[in-house]
């Protein structure tokens, strides 16, 4: 059987992104993304479709940069050696284990390409909110051999650390009632195709409460989610609380508990204030405001506050 759910589980919301490494360092691309957005004319529809496209093209090359800066070094010339002379079997088994790695990497960046676009689209453009769009065409015939949603390798419960609960799909509720058996989920998305597809966000966060959450994702619930659990704040080492397109007018206070968060996006929920709420997140560098009731006047108030945060809207 396949295990088709750690495959969604790593594709679906993975960091990196596709890019062509062209020997660029993050401060060069960031750079030239700072000199696209003050030299577009944004009233000009074309020049900011235009814009818009080079940033995200862009946006996929930093992240690329980030992670080969980050990347761990190549074992030594020496073992290296070894391993050509044939002299080491366990290196010609590493090498292969690297390949495969490499090729899994490839089809992550290929489809976080994708996915992060998708995002980019929505919250400029407005429209139906489909998360799984890049990926369902690739995985539909995975789909029609596995009808079984139950995830039955120990390996694979201990290892995962992407967790995604679709309430539009017809087994969420099976996926919800195994959460407490997984160990090292460090991303969270919780969403829906449909709007206003119900959800128990109390019972999916009290199923997640052992978990080491870094990223946090509540998104496309529409009308149906007005607001978000005080047990938000209990997960400390979040750095991302993404609450895209909902129907939340406010955070909860525990929110200003989160001294680690340094992204979180409100975009799309008819939210008028913000200020009381990440004023003490003096870690935050970024956070958007798009589509919600927020004044300019409090705009201002948060940037003098923050002022290292980036303010998208």
């Amino acid at each position: 059987m396949k295990h088709i759910l750690l495959f969604i589980f790593l594709l679906f919301f993975a960091v990196a992104l596709k890019a062509q490494d062209n020997g660029e360092s993050p401060a060069d691309i960031k750079a030239r993304m700072s000199a696209i957005r003050k030299g577009t004319d944004w009233s000009d529809p074309a020049a900011a479709k235009e814009a818009n496209a080079k940033i995200e093209e862009l946006s996929a090359k930093l992240t690329l940069a980030i992670r080969n800066k980050n990347s761990p070094q190549q074992q030594p010339t020496n073992e290296n050696e070894n391993t050509a002379r044939g002299e080491n079997t366990a290196g010609n088994d590493t090498k292969s284990d690297v390949e495969k790695k490499n090729e899994m990497q490839q089809k992550i960046d290929d489809f976080g390409n994708k996915l992060w676009n998708q995002m980019m689209a929505i919250v400029r453009e407005g429209g139906a909110w489909d998360m799984a769009k890049p990926l369902r065409e690739e995985i539909v015939e995975e789909y029609k051999d596995d009808e079984n949603p139950t995830v039955k390798c120990k390996e694979c419960i201990q290892s995962m650390p992407f967790l995604l609960i679709n309430m539009s799909m017809p087994h969420a509720q099976v996926i919800i009632d195994q959460m407490p058996v997984f160990k090292g989920i460090k991303t969270l998305v919780i969403t829906a195709d449909t709007k206003g597809s119900n959800v128990n966000l109390d019972e999916i966060l009290q199923n997640a409460k052992g978990y080491p959450l870094e990223e946090l994702y509540i998104i496309n619930f529409g009308s149906s989610v007005s607001g978000l659990p005080s047990s938000v704040g209990d997960f400390s080492g979040l750095t991302v609380l993404n609450v895209l397109n909902n129907n939340i007018s406010g955070l909860p206070a525990s929110v200003a508990k989160l001294g680690n968060l340094k992204t979180l996006h409100t975009d799309i929920n008819p939210i008028n204030s913000l200020l009381s709420i990440v004023s003490s997140l003096k870690n935050l560098e970024q956070l958007g405001v798009g589509k919600t009731g927020i004044s300019e006047t409090e705009i201002g108030q948060i940037h003098h506050a923050l002022p290292k945060c980036k303010i998208l809207r």
